[in-house]
């Protein structure tokens, strides 16, 4: 079942505006933008999918608890908010192949901890399945976003997508504070 809010939680916590500069250092390299944009979502969506199934495998077989996750990944998820409210653009500058780029656009920037902590936790909550349809979901709006930004790159406002993604970086360091709160509430009972 497809989860409005969850798709937005998703969307927001992969940030994919925050890649912009990346797509951008491509852009001005002249490598095929289009295809770094592609490969990075798909290689992420590949990643997301991996742990939605192993993830709480590894926790199993450490024998860490939901809420040690919870406050784990709400730390690694204020760091990332901080992180990307404070954006550096020089990110990725010294990427020179496409390879590169993809790699660090597909891991960190769009499936980092925090995104993979989010989605282990909601693979509890939730269930698979439905966890799925909605990582599926989210990662088509981010593809057409991708490709609208590789379509558009010459005539795109970087300052206004810099903005745009210090905003998510905000929400991003709220949902990361309110998962340690709930972990350390759930710790103490």
């Amino acid at each position: 079942m497809l989860i409005p809010a969850l798709i937005v939680q998703l969307f927001i916590l992969i940030n994919p505006l925050s890649s912009f500069p990346m797509l951008m250092g491509a852009y001005r390299k002249r490598m095929d933008v289009k295809k770094i944009a592609i490969y990075s979502v798909i290689i992420a969506f590949a990643i997301a999918i991996l742990f939605v199934f192993v993830g709480p495998l590894f926790f199993a077989m450490f024998g860490i608890s939901l809420n040690s996750l919870m406050i784990a990944g709400g730390i690694i998820l204020v760091l990332l908010g901080i992180d990307t409210v404070r954006l550096n653009e020089e990110y990725g500058k010294n990427a020179n192949e496409m390879d590169g780029y993809i790699s660090l656009i597909a891991s960190p920037m769009l499936t980092g901890p925090a995104t993979i902590s989010f989605i282990i936790l909601k693979s509890y909550e939730i269930g698979a399945i439905d966890l799925v349809a909605n990582i599926t979901a989210t990662f088509m709006v981010i593809g057409i976003v991708f490709l609208c930004t590789a379509a558009m790159i010459r005539k795109v406002n970087a300052r206004a997508i810099s903005i745009v993604s210090k905003i998510f970086g905000l929400f991003l360091t709220a949902i990361g504070i309110e998962m340690i709160a709930k972990g350390i509430q759930a710790l103490l009972i």
